[in-house]
């Protein structure tokens, strides 16, 4: 199944640079999560807190999870920090059907609210606009490319 290139949200930098936010590394859990909409949801880079999006699967498999070990990673590439963390994993033996997964920062750790801002999202099958990643009673976890989610250089 085609996996898309992550793509951010215009307000990605000032969300996690800002005064009044926590940076990607904070060591708190659920400082981030993952969160999953189903084929609903058309991708609009302005889009700016979950209020924004359609399809979100809120609760059951596929609920909001925290991103795990998120790292900045600036040794790797000369110029270049790359935006890491463990793979979003929703569980061993699930039942899942989703287009798109969408990192956001809550505005309370680990908490889901449609207040959460949002970072970036990634298309989870590429074959068309409708196309699903779908799981019944089996994994579904979305493994972190090579490199991380983003490279900032």
């Amino acid at each position: 199944m085609p996996f898309g290139t992550v793509t951010k949200y215009d307000t990605m930098e000032s969300t996690l640079m800002g005064d009044s936010s926590r940076q990607w590394d904070d060591s708190t859990a659920g400082s981030c999560m993952f969160i999953l909409t189903d084929n609903t949801y058309v991708i609009d880079t302005t889009d700016a807190t979950a209020a924004d999006l359609t399809g979100v699967i809120t609760a059951g498999d596929g609920a909001p999870i925290n991103v795990g070990s998120p790292t900045l990673d600036s040794a790797t590439t000369a110029g270049t920090t790359y935006i890491d963390s463990s793979s979003a994993d929703f569980g061993a033996i699930v039942t899942i059907t989703a287009k798109f997964l969408i990192c956001i920062q809550p505005i309370v750790a680990a908490a889901y609210a449609t207040t959460a801002k949002l970072l970036w999202v990634v298309d989870l099958d590429t074959t068309s606009s409708s196309t699903s990643k779908v799981t019944t009673a089996a994994p579904f976890a979305i493994n972190t490319p090579s490199n991380g989610w983003l490279a900032s250089t």
